[in-house]
């Protein structure tokens, strides 16, 4: 707990540590955004099912965020153990299993419950956002110790400070 960085004291260290966490915040936000704005267009001025409008707005947003994540989010610690082709397709991997979800959400808020298609698709992106930024993440960061491997250091420090 010693080297947990407190933000009012040093904010500089604290955005310079969490700063994959706020670019992805950005970029996730924009495209959120595309996919919002395409859904929106697909599915209120098109009259376009919700289903279709949504995978055609989820594939969109998602070759944008893939662009996004790899040139100006994750720059850091960069996996440079597998291909762009491995990266790609574990991204869309991880970004279908997060479809399940995101068009569950869709279709009972809009087609069930009859709810404003906005504010459904808005709470959709923010929870899905919530998972993508956690694979993402393993995506495209390099792993540089396992939960077990960390587990066991921090157990050696608390044993070496005693």
């Amino acid at each position: 707990m010693a080297n947990r960085i407190n933000p009012w004291r040093h904010p500089i260290k604290f955005v310079k540590r969490h700063r994959n966490l706020f670019v992805y915040m950005v970029f996730g936000f924009i495209a959120a955004l595309i996919n919002t704005v395409v859904f929106m267009i697909l599915h209120k001025w098109w009259r376009g099912a919700v289903f279709f409008s949504n995978i055609i707005a989820f594939v969109i947003s998602n070759l944008a965020s893939y662009f996004f994540n790899q040139k100006a989010v994750f720059i850091n610690n960069v996996d440079q153990d597998h291909s762009t082709w491995h990266k790609l397709i574990v991204f869309f991997t991880y970004r279908i299993i997060s479809l399940i979800p995101d068009q569950m959400i869709m279709s009972v808020g809009i087609s069930w419950l009859h709810l404003n298609a906005l504010p459904v698709k808005i709470i959709d992106q923010v929870l899905v956002g919530i998972f993508n930024y956690l694979t993402t993440r393993s995506v495209f960061q390099a792993q540089e110790t396992t939960m077990m491997q960390r587990a066991k250091q921090r157990m050696q420090k608390h044993k070496n400070n005693k």
